[in-house]
């Protein structure tokens, strides 16, 4: 699964733990490799810019992190089919109060064969373009054939719930059909033990 997210945003700086993170994410599946590029612009000194990175699956992986980030790239594989979060906060310095001030954030989140670095596969392995560019088609062939076997496994799993859960709609319909019937006899017989008792019948 190839996937490409760049974006580029304003951060207000404030006091560690007083202010909002901004957090960015991106749904990828299980071993997955994905390269994320963080720049910071320069900016009015006195602040700094911390980033982390993990997903939401139940283990809660973490694939990295970084304070004062100015220039950084992460690569990981991804351990989960989860949704890859990062997320940013702008710090103030000790002393320095809260004025506005921000820091200007170039984020760029690739997965996939996009992640690769083709130009040191080259110089290592002395290609040709002709090659990398063979070997870049097959990465994403690859992607493809990974998405698509994914999605046939969802598609199995949800087939599998939809079928358990119509079992159990069934046995519960035939289940209110038996007390249904049993009361309705139970009703009869009272109602003829009650008229015998009578001698209405």
């Amino acid at each position: 699964m190839a996937v490409a997210t760049a974006i580029e945003f304003d951060l207000t700086a404030g006091h560690d733990g007083t202010h909002d993170r901004r957090c960015l994410s991106q749904w990828l599946p299980k071993g997955v490799h994905v390269k994320v590029v963080t720049k910071v612009l320069p900016g009015f000194p006195g602040q700094a810019l911390n980033m982390e990175i993990h997903d939401d699956s139940p283990h809660m992986n973490q694939y990295g992190a970084r304070k004062h980030v100015d220039d950084v790239v992460f690569r990981f594989d991804t351990q989960a089919h989860a949704n890859v979060i990062v997320c940013f906060q702008n710090v103030l310095d000790a002393g320095q109060a809260p004025d506005g001030r921000a820091l200007t954030v170039q984020f760029k989140m690739q997965s996939g064969a996009d992640a690769e670095d083709f130009g040191k596969l080259q110089s290592e392995q002395k290609l040709k373009p002709m090659e990398i560019e063979l070997r870049r088609l097959a990465m994403h062939l690859e992607d493809v054939q990974d998405e698509l076997q994914y999605l046939k496994q969802r598609e199995s799993s949800f087939r599998d719930s939809n079928e358990h859960m119509n079992a159990r709609v069934k046995n519960f319909g035939l289940f209110s059909i038996a007390v249904l019937i049993g009361v309705a006899v139970y009703q009869v017989l009272s109602l003829r033990r009650f008229f015998h008792q009578k001698k209405l019948i």
